[in-house]
């Protein structure tokens, strides 16, 4: 059942509107420990930042390189300059980026300020804005600020999200074609595992990308930053123990699920509750058995997944919506589950849906106090306290 007010209520609880979707800076986690000459990293996608090694202690010379003087750089001056940092660039890449681009004095300058300031190594990947004529250790500063980095130069997957938001998020912020984005999903040149197709066959990234904040540059292809993001997610999902567990879950009345169907069914715990322990556990329940007595699944979820793909932004549905027949995405219109995951499930939650509560849970709703659940014998009660208001 449905919820036109977009809460959670119903057999099942919609998801919260989310229509701004705002980039926040990077967290930077999982430093460089080592720091000879020369070493460069790649790009690590899936909630680790993207760091280059500087690689300039063993370049920095005594002799004094020209410098400028000023210690400061105003966020807001209306001078600033873009500077890119690309993965894998070297002490001196990095300081010829900044002497091009008029930051520094000299390549020199930098190499030996960063020889002698051990945070350089954790300068990250991505476009900064920073003012022109700085000294060189106040760029170092500068390039280890987040809120420096270029919009465009940030991609952020949160569990929640739809992964058809981060392949327009990207065509906008790269300025890629987005039929040449769908067209890598559409014929599987980014890894994906046999199992991750649609009900009718079709390739499906949805639910295949994984969380985390995202540093981009010039050099970055479509094709690599999605192979990234689903190379991390599959590592996770076979960690979790996702293909063999699957065959573990219901879904249908004689049939166990398939990977693709148990990581829907997470998508589902995704958009429907706000914490996976031990709220994932218990909506995996639920769901499963009522696909194994072939009842409906009646969520909101679905539905404003399929719509809001349609209108190319989140939307709330109405109860209507949620039954109709017309729509594949309907689970109170069609049994069974839809023909997609409907979000990015966070890791947690896979691991809960993995190991389902042994309640005979039937029937849930969200609230501000929290998620409530049912019995299949507790339907009145159900409706009493999730749909009579």
């Amino acid at each position: 059942m449905g919820n036109p007010e977009g809460g959670k209520t119903g057999t099942g609880c919609a998801v919260p509107d989310e229509d701004d979707y705002e980039d926040p800076p990077p967290t930077r986690r999982d430093r460089l420990r080592s720091w000879g000459p020369l070493l460069v990293p790649v790009v690590v996608f899936g909630g680790i930042a993207a760091f280059v090694f500087a690689g300039i202690a063993g370049l920095a010379r005594t002799s004094h390189a020209p410098d400028y003087s000023a210690s400061s750089c105003s966020p807001s001056d209306p001078h600033k300059v873009l500077v890119e940092v690309q993965t894998g660039a070297t002490g001196k890449d990095i300081g010829d980026a900044l002497f091009n681009a008029g930051v520094v004095r000299s390549t020199q300058a930098f190499v030996d300020a960063a020889g002698h300031n051990q945070s350089a190594r954790d300068i990250s990947t991505g476009t900064y804005r920073v003012c022109p004529k700085i000294s060189a250790a106040t760029a170092i500063t500068e390039l280890l600020k987040s809120s420096n980095l270029s919009p465009d130069s940030l991609v952020e997957v949160r569990p929640g999200d739809y992964s058809w938001e981060t392949v327009r998020q990207l065509a906008k912020k790269r300025e890629w074609s987005l039929d040449d984005l769908q067209q890598l999903i559409d014929t599987n040149q980014i890894g994906l595992p046999s199992w991750s197709k649609s009900a009718d066959g079709h390739w499906t990234a949805e639910g295949m990308l994984e969380p985390g904040r995202y540093t981009l540059t010039s050099s970055d292809t479509p094709q690599g930053v999605l192979t990234a993001m689903v190379k991390t997610r599959v590592a996770e999902l076979t960690a979790l123990g996702l293909p063999a567990k699957a065959a573990a879950l219901k879904c249908a009345p004689a049939r166990a699920c398939t990977p693709e169907e148990a990581l829907t069914i997470a998508s589902l715990a995704e958009a429907e509750v706000t914490k996976a322990t031990p709220d994932g556990r218990e909506v995996s329940e639920a769901v499963q058995n009522r696909l194994s007595r072939g009842d409906f699944v009646g969520v909101d979820a679905t539905t404003k997944y399929w719509l809001s793909l349609q209108a190319g932004k989140r939307i709330t549905v109405t109860a209507k919506e949620v039954s109709d027949p017309t729509d594949p995405y309907a689970t109170g219109g069609h049994k069974g589950l839809p023909p997609t995951p409907v979000s990015i499930p966070s890791k947690d939650m896979i691991a809960a849906v993995l190991t389902p509560a042994t309640e005979r849970w039937y029937y849930w709703c969200a609230s501000g106090d929290g998620t409530k659940f049912f019995k299949e014998s507790e339907k009145t009660r159900f409706e009493q306290t999730c749909l009579s208001h």
